[in-house]
C-alpha cells in the first residue's frame, strides 16, 4: 500500500501550508515519536533540539529563501513551530550529533541507476532501498508538488521533511545515502534533506550539481543524482570535500561508505568499520545487474532489492531478532524511478514480499 498522497501547488509559502494542513496529523506524530527516540535514547530533551534546530534557520534562509519559506509554511499549516518542523527535516544531522552510529548493527540505503545503453528501452532508471527503524515506517509520504516557476516535484519523504528520493519535470531523480566521516560535526550546516529538495527543484543537471556544491556543510552525505537524458553522478559531500563517482559501463551504484573521498589524512570513514555490508552491498547490486545489460528494466531493479546475500546484513534488509531493538534497522521503503516515461515505483516494507506500486506521475511531470 502506497503511503498518503499529498498534492500541493503554488508559491514556496503555499505549497508548505498545503502540505502542513493535509498531513497535520502524521507530521505531528513524526514529531512526537523523533522528540521521544532523542530524550530516551541520548537524553536529549525538547528544549536543547529545538536549540540546535534553531541555529540552522539562518543558514538555510541563506542557502535558500524559498525553501525556508516553505518550512514556515509547512509549520503553519501543521500548527508546529518552525523550529520542531527543522528538527524534522534535520534529523539526520541531529542522530549523527547524538550518537546515532555507535547503534548501527548493519543495513543502510544502497542506490543503484542504470542509463540508456545497458536498459531494455533507452530510458534512466534509478531507485534505491532506505533502511531505517520500524517505528518510523507509518510516517511516510508521497509529496507531489506543482510549483510557482520551478519544475514540478514528486518525492517520498518523511511526513513533514521536504524531500527524499523523488523525481521532477525537468528530468532529474535523486536518491540519497548516509555517510559519515572523522571530521563530521553539527554545525551551521544546510540539513542534507534540504539539499535533496534543492536538487529536485533544479530544471537542469548543472542546477542540481550545484545545489550539492553550493551548501555549507559540516555533515557527510552522499547525493546520487541522474537525468532522462543519460547522465547520473555520484557526490559525496563531506566537510572536507565533495567527491564524485561517474557510472561504470553505464551503471552506478553507492551504499554508505566513501569511494571517491578516501586515503586523505585526517579523514576517516567511519562507518565502514560499524557495518562492513556497506562494502558488499554496491558491489552486489552491481554485479546483478551487469549480466542482464541491454535488458535492464524495472523488474530488474526489483530483483537488486529483493536479493538476500549475505543477510541479514542484505540489500533486503529484515528484522534480526538478535539485536537490541533500536538496532532493528530493516527495509521500509524502497522506490524505482524511470525518468524518461516518468513513473515512480514505490514498495513498502521488505521488497522480497511486497510488490511495487506504480505512482501516477505523468499528469504532474509531463505538463
Amino acid at each position: 500500500m502506497l503511503p498518503p498522497v499529498i498534492s500541493v501547488k503554488g508559491k514556496p509559502f503555499e505549497c508548505g501550508q498545503q502540505y502542513g494542513t493535509q498531513a497535520h496529523k502524521v507530521i505531528k506524530q513524526n514529531v512526537e515519536v523523533y522528540f521521544d527516540m532523542w530524550r530516551t535514547l541520548w537524553g536529549a530533551e525538547r528544549q536543547e533540539v529545538l536549540e540546535k534546530s534553531r541555529t540552522l534557520a539562518k543558514v538555510i534562509g541563506d542557502y535558500d529563501a524559498d525553501i525556508l519559506e516553505e518550512l514556515k509554511g509547512v509549520a503553519k499549516g501543521a500548527g508546529l513551530s518552525l523550529d520542531e518542523i527543522i528538527a524534522l527535516n534535520a534529523r539526520y544531522e541531529i542522530n549523527f550529533d547524538l550518537g546515532i552510529s555507535c547503534l548501527y548493527q548493519g543495513g543502510g540505503c544502497t542506490s543503484v541507476a542504470a542509463l540508456p545503453p545497458v536498459t531494455r528501452d533507452g530510458h534512466t532508471l534509478i531507485g534505491q532501498t532506505w533502511d531505517w527503524l520500524p517505528r518510523f515506517q507509518e510516517f511516510n509520504v508521497i509529496l507531489k508538488a506543482e510549483q510557482t516557476g520551478k519544475p514540478a516535484v514528486i518525492t517520498q519523504p518523511e511526513a513533514g521533511v521536504l524531500a527524499h528520493r523523488g523525481l521532477n519535470s525537468a528530468g532529474i531523480g535523486a536518491c540519497f545515502n548516509g555517510l559519515a566521516s572523522s571530521r563530521d560535526a553539527f554545525g551551521a550546516t544546510v540539513p542534507c534533506l534540504l539539499i535533496m529538495r534543492r536538487i529536485l527543484n533544479s530544471g537542469s543537471f548543472s542546477q542540481a550539481l550545484g545545489a550539492v556544491f553550493q551548501a555549507k556543510a559540516t555533515v557527510s552525505g552522499n547525493f546520487f543524482i541522474a537525468h532522462r537524458d543519460g547522465e547520473a553522478v555520484s557526490l559525496e559531500m563531506s566537510p572536507v570535500d565533495v567527491g564524485f563517482l561517474y557510472p561504470e559501463n553505464s551503471i552506478l551504484t553507492h551504499s554508505n561508505h566513501f569511494i571517491a573521498l578516501k586515503n586523505r589524512e585526517g579523514f576517516a570513514d567511519m562507518l565502514k568499520s560499524i557495518y562492513p555490508d556497506t562494502l558488499l552491498r554496491d558491489q552486489r547490486a552491481r554485479h546483478l545487474l551487469e549480466p542482464e545489460k541491454g535488458h535492464i528494466d524495472v523488474s530488474s531493479f526489483q530483483r537488486v532489492f529483493r536479493d538476500h546475500f549475505s543477510q541479514p546484513n542484505s540489500i533486503c534488509r529484515h528484522l534480526d531478532e538478535r539485536v537490541d531493538g533500536i538496532k532493528q534497522w530493516v527495509t521500509l521503503y524502497s522506490a524505482i524511478m524511470d525518468l524518461n516515461e516518468p513513473a515512480m515505483y514505490v514498495a513498502r516494507g521488505y521488497p522480497c514480499q511486497n510488490q511495487y506500486e506504480k505512482v501516477d506521475c505523468s499528469g504532474l511531470l509531463k505538463k
